[in-house]
């Protein structure tokens, strides 16, 4: 069981050492992402060592972000050694794969906004109504006293950015909007940021076209589904907004995405409208939001869409 801090203390937690490895969940997206190269930024500014470790490949599509060819992969046979392992954003230990097994630390902490943690870390700060853990991060930077430049207030932007759906979630809160206009201030540019994700590349939109051809619709229409099978998979194409095409259609509460990682290794990403998901996804080892949450099941595709709608079903 965690410590619960609050972020005065993890503050001081973070300036009280001097080495850090900053990891963000498997699968990274934009608010994984952004937050730890936004920490990465302040720690360094405050005079520390850091290094950001991602047990994954990191999507193409956020090339744009400074720093993140920083990213190193996790080698467990040459651990690297440091006073503190700082996850953020994810949920559960299984959520960073090997990083925990690469680093020795003296202590891991955890800052998150998901309403799944499992509290894992020895030190944990969680605010589940944050639309982003960048929102977190935004008060975090003031706390160690870290003026953000441009480049940092980019990185906190597409965390914040992404995670609330380009502000149109229902977890966008004055708050958010708030945070995102102060980073505005230090340099942010929503243009140049929303043109950067906006833009797709042509064998994303190939793709696209293919998994809309799956759309399926059940339960009165209530559920939809899209799927991306071991044929059409190319982890090369970000396909993190492929469940929106699914989502806002009339009469849709819950929409999944099925795609097959591997062939008998399933990753299953839900969005809806009144559903909780997290508990959905949790039941499958997975989590998240109540509105968006994901899981991987270790089932072949089509067993696992029929786990999954099953599930669905009895929590409509």
């Amino acid at each position: 069981m965690s410590k619960n801090c609050t972020l005065e203390e993890i503050a001081g937690l973070l300036l009280k050492n001097e080495s850090f490895v900053l990891c963000p969940h498997v699968s990274p997206d934009g608010d994984a992402l952004g937050s730890t190269l936004a920490l990465k930024m302040a720690l360094e500014k405050a005079g520390k060592q850091v290094t950001v470790m991602v047990d994954d490949d990191v999507p193409k599509a956020f090339g744009f972000l400074p720093q993140l060819n920083s990213f190193v992969k996790p080698d467990v046979n040459n651990p690297v050694v440091t006073d503190l392992l700082v996850v953020l954003d994810a949920s559960s230990l299984d959520r960073i794969g090997k990083v925990a097994q690469a680093v020795k630390y003296n202590a891991m902490v955890n800052i998150d906004h998901h309403i799944s943690n499992t509290q894992y870390a020895d030190y944990l700060y969680l605010n589940t109504e944050a639309a982003a853990t960048g929102e977190i991060l935004c008060t975090l930077v003031e706390k160690l006293d870290v003026t953000p430049d441009k480049d940092l207030a980019t990185c906190l932007y597409t965390a914040i950015y992404t995670d609330c759906g380009s502000f149109r979630f229902a977890n966008t809160t004055p708050a958010t909007m708030r945070a995102a206009a102060k980073l505005l201030e230090y340099g942010a540019r929503p243009n140049e940021i929303s043109d950067a994700l906006g833009t797709h590349t042509r064998a994303n939109i190939e793709m696209l076209g293919k998994v809309l051809q799956t759309l399926s619709f059940y339960n009165d229409g209530a559920v939809s589904t899209i799927e991306i099978n071991s044929d059409l998979y190319d982890k090369e194409v970000n396909t993190d907004n492929f469940i929106s095409f699914a989502r806002y259609i009339e009469g849709v509460d819950v929409a999944v995405l099925f795609k097959a990682v591997e062939p008998s290794v399933t990753r299953v990403s839900m969005r809806s409208q009144k559903t909780d998901v997290a508990e959905i996804a949790l039941s499958f080892g997975g989590g998240g939001h109540i509105r968006a949450a994901g899981c991987t099941v270790e089932l072949p595709l089509a067993e696992a869409r029929q786990k999954v709608l099953e599930a669905i079903g009895k929590a409509l």
